[in-house]
């Protein structure tokens, strides 16, 4: 069981310090690799001691699962103050607000992808350890969904979160690869999806619609929504 932090740890002063030996981590993450980066090449660039440094991480998986709580956290306060709009306008903004905050990290995620996505990795995106940090996406697509002008009402609020929540995780990966300047079709991709979210918005209650819908969500919902334990 990982250990509780103690009151000393709470202080805004210690907050700091662990954001620091984090931010630290994720600039030797982009220019040396997270392989290649031990827990004392980061304790030596921040210029604290190890053993202060294994006090808040003591592994270097800690500070993958810190990175995707602090992005959790920064991308439900923004998408928070999405503006009432329809439900294809939220989600595009949802994701814009997401890739202007990941912007800062690009070069750091870049080395860590392939630990995301290896699936036996301890810390892969939809491994056993974040799943605290997919349902706290998903609560927010779910926001971003009911809070919507056009919110489907019941059952498919539910069933549409999981669906976006899947589509932001590929926009993701397709941003990630992204080589044009500054990522410009990830931004066209978004629109895209945007469009089309409002064209079929119409047509969910129709059966034909529908049934399908709640199939998928039946196939997703265990990987990507709250329940995964």
């Amino acid at each position: 069981m990982k250990n509780l932090p103690s009151l000393a740890e709470k202080t805004p002063k210690a907050q700091r310090t662990k954001e620091h030996i984090l931010d630290t981590a994720l600039g030797l993450f982009a220019t040396k690799g997270y392989a290649e980066t031990t827990l004392r090449d980061i304790a030596r660039e921040a210029q604290v001691s190890l053993g202060l440094t294994y006090r808040y991480y003591a592994r270097k998986e800690d500070l993958l699962l810190a990175l995707y709580e602090r992005l959790t956290t920064e991308c439900a306060a923004q998408v928070r103050m999405l503006p009432k709009g329809p439900m294809g306008q939220r989600f595009a903004g949802a994701l814009n607000e997401t890739l202007d905050l990941l912007q800062p990290y690009r070069e750091a995620l870049s080395s860590l992808f392939a630990v995301g996505l290896t699936a036996n990795s301890e810390m892969a995106v939809l491994g056993d350890r974040a799943s605290g940090v997919r349902a706290g996406m998903w609560e927010l697509y779910r926001g971003v969904v009911a809070g919507a002008s056009d919110a489907p009402k019941g059952k498919q609020c539910e069933q549409i979160s999981t669906l976006l929540y899947s589509g932001h995780l590929l926009v993701i990966l397709f941003w990630m690869q992204d080589r044009s300047e500054e990522q410009a079709k990830t931004r066209d991709l978004i629109k895209f999806a945007g469009r089309m979210l409002q064209r079929v918005r119409p047509f969910l209650g129709l059966r034909m619609v529908a049934t399908p819908l709640a199939q998928l969500n039946q196939i997703l919902l265990p990987m990507f929504g709250p329940t995964v334990s």
